[in-house]
């Protein structure tokens, strides 16, 4: 597997499914563009709607995602608006 979180086999039907991180252990992720952030929210929802994540987790979680997003917005048109002066 190309993850490298743990895993469980069902024996009676054979299916591979991941175990959630254990408590206190950092969960890394890139979030350094929108498109990383967008990417990270449908990983959020897929996995809600797998019932991997509780839907009031995943609520929570896409909303702070959704404030990493206007962060990075806001640095983007900061950095835009800086250039814009420079050249003038």
């Amino acid at each position: 597997m190309s993850n490298k979180q743990p895993v469980v086999i069902d024996s009676a039907t054979g299916q591979v499914e991941t175990l959630p991180p254990a408590k206190g252990t950092r969960y890394r992720c890139k979030l350094d563009s929108m498109k990383d952030v967008k990417s990270e929210m449908a990983k959020i929802y897929r996995e809600s709607r797998s019932g991997l994540v509780d839907v009031q987790d995943g609520t929570k979680l896409v909303w702070m995602l959704q404030a990493v997003a206007k962060v990075i917005e806001g640095s983007d048109l900061e950095k835009r608006l800086d250039i814009l002066e420079g050249k003038q």
